[in-house]
């Protein structure tokens, strides 16, 4: 049904939802100048909404791990654990996923520190 966005409410086992975050922290490693390959601690929100599509609207904490780039099960790697190092940030990710191909956009429209 199309409509607003709807709330995940068990986002460590929606498919869906995963592959939409893998899809993000892909774009996401491509696109960032550090060495080291990051990947989500926890999943802060996630929302569904369906459109021509289903769009995925994710606020994600991620971290660098200790992998560099390009790294390619970065499930299997570990967190860096020195603060200087660690670098966790705080992202909103968009993806909208049509049958057959996935598109994202604003993949990275806010990332700051978490507090």
């Amino acid at each position: 049904m199309v409509g607003a966005p709807q709330p995940i409410e068990n986002p460590e086992n929606d498919e869906g939802l995963e592959r939409a975050l893998q899809f993000a922290m892909t774009a996401y490693n491509r696109a960032s100048n550090d060495m080291y390959s990051s990947r989500v601690v926890r999943v802060i929100s996630a929302q569904r909404q369906i459109v021509a599509g289903v769009k995925y609207i994710m606020e994600v904490e991620i971290a660098r791990t200790t992998c560099t780039k390009p790294a390619t099960d970065i499930q299997h790697c570990a967190f860096h654990e020195e603060p200087q190092m660690a670098k966790h940030t705080i992202c909103n990710f968009v993806v909208l996923m049509f049958l057959g191909e996935t598109k994202w956009s604003c993949w990275r429209a806010n990332a700051s520190k978490p507090t």
